[in-house]
């Protein structure tokens, strides 16, 4: 319990596990009560509710994230068409930043030098994610990278002092604030008595994208040729602030979830090397040393959609939500037969990544990183809701086939230059490796390497600092 209690650091460990008292025994939810929330009647019951749009306010304003019901609807219907099939089958713009997030991989691979790969993938997908919204990316691979000996910790990674460091600062301190006033509770507001703890930083964040939206606003009624999720919004509205709340919220699940499931991969390349030997192996007897995947030859590879999905599994980048119930007093279903009372406006939290480590789903090593579940018959459970890294029900995450193309495509190219990773321990910043006490305990917590953590979305405390060894080296 304690390694989960340093997992949800940033969330409190009352947060841990999602329970509720029933006939003076504790009930926990499990994955047919997430169902039962997730869809159908429940749907409607459960909300996100005005207690977590409070706390996301400032920052996610009346974005898709931070509405319900009608509101939600409409926003939903708007995006849609952006993660349609068509426009998701063009892998431009993941080459693109692939092509140059490996270019500087490889310059570290010459040198022999650490480097945070957690960092590198949130720029990779910041700029994949930005040119796909906006028509032109924010051009992050190009800055100044931490440097070993040098970074310093942010909010969740390692931190730089220039203009990116600067808003990725501010965009990962406002996350951390708000997972803190989800581990207060209703009563944050009167530990900001003083002054909104996210001012600052949302200032920054809100700053760098408004220069963005007042050009698509004047731009908006030329016919440029410009087909994007931007220039949609401004001819939709001409409320900058809501326009700017809608691209934050797509730039917070473009970034931060397919940022840390790469992260996880190669953290995981590092301690199962017998994984990356043999997904590399895949990749180059179907593309060789040099070919371009495509969506159709994508899925001719099975092994890698089972190390992404087993990644997914242990550690999803949303792994802590929450729920509300309506002002209507209603009965629960247990799981058991019997029926849970709900009192109104009841918050319930509950936990994917609980699920989707629970042994009585997964097995006896649900613990452990073994992407040939996948490939099993009896390896995965029947029940769908025991996988919900993306989320389920009408709330499904549209960028769900988005997240799974880049993923795959940027690890495909990956395997085709690089054959070996490993933990530079030498480069992690004081206090961000694992405590000892963890190789005491049970399951993952003797296991991990690193230090998983999660404020809104799940990171790796510090950064994932390692080496890579290209293709072909002997070393």
């Amino acid at each position: 319990m304690q390694y989960m209690a340093d997992l949800f650091e940033q969330c409190g460990s009352q947060t841990i596990n999602t329970r509720i008292l029933w006939d003076d025994q504790v009930w926990t939810m499990d994955e047919a009560n997430i169902k039962y929330m997730l869809v159908g009647p429940g749907f409607d019951w459960f909300t996100k509710g005005y207690w977590v749009a409070e706390r996301y306010e400032a920052f996610l304003g009346n974005g898709i994230f931070n509405r319900d019901k009608a509101e939600w609807h409409a926003h939903r219907q708007l995006a849609r068409p952006w993660f349609s099939k068509t426009r998701l089958s063009d892998l431009n713009i993941f080459d693109r930043h692939t092509s140059q997030t490996l270019k500087i991989m490889g310059s570290f691979a010459d040198d022999g030098t650490a480097y945070d790969a957690q960092d590198l993938f949130a720029r990779f997908a910041l700029d994949s994610a930005s040119e796909f919204l906006f028509g032109s990316c924010l051009d992050t691979l190009n800055g100044t990278l931490p440097a070993a000996g040098k970074a310093k910790l942010g909010p969740k990674g390692s931190a730089i002092d220039d203009d990116f460091g600067t808003f990725a600062w501010a965009f990962e301190d406002i996350q951390v604030q708000i997972a803190h006033r989800t581990r207060l509770g209703n009563i944050w507001p009167l530990f900001e008595l003083f002054g909104d703890k996210t001012a600052k930083s949302n200032a920054i964040v809100h700053g760098w994208l408004k220069p963005l939206v007042e050009r698509a606003l004047k731009e908006r009624d030329q016919d440029d040729g410009k087909d994007t999720f931007l220039a949609h919004l401004a001819k939709s509205t001409d409320d900058a602030d809501s326009i700017r709340f809608q691209v934050l919220n797509m730039l917070l699940a473009g970034r931060d979830t397919t940022a840390s499931v790469l992260s996880y991969v190669v953290y995981f390349f590092c301690l199962h090397p017998d994984v990356m030997t043999k997904l590399r192996a895949d990749v180059l007897a179907e593309f060789g040393t040099d070919g371009r995947p495509t969506l159709d030859t994508l899925r001719t590879l099975p092994y890698m959609q089972a190390v992404i999905n087993e990644t997914l599994r242990l550690f999803p980048p949303v792994p802590l939500n929450i729920r509300l119930s309506d002002d209507t007093p209603r009965a629960f279903p247990a799981g058991d037969g019997r029926r849970l009372y709900i009192p109104p406006g009841t918050q319930i939290l509950y936990s994917t990544l609980l699920v989707q480590r629970n042994p009585a789903l997964w097995g006896a090593d649900a613990d452990a990183y073994r992407p040939e579940r996948w490939l099993e018959s009896d390896g995965v459970p029947k029940e769908p809701f025991a996988f919900t890294p993306f989320h389920a029900g009408p709330r499904i995450c549209l960028g769900k086939d988005f997240a799974y193309n880049e993923m795959a495509f940027f690890l495909v190219r990956l395997l085709q230059s690089f054959r070996r990773f490993e933990l530079a321990r030498d480069a992690f910043l004081p206090g961000t490796l694992p405590p000892v006490r963890w190789k005491e305990g049970k399951g993952r917590q003797a296991l991990e390497e690193v230090w998983p953590s999660s404020s809104v979305t799940a990171f790796i405390k510090g950064g994932l600092w390692v080496r890579a060894f290209r293709a072909g080296e002997d070393r």
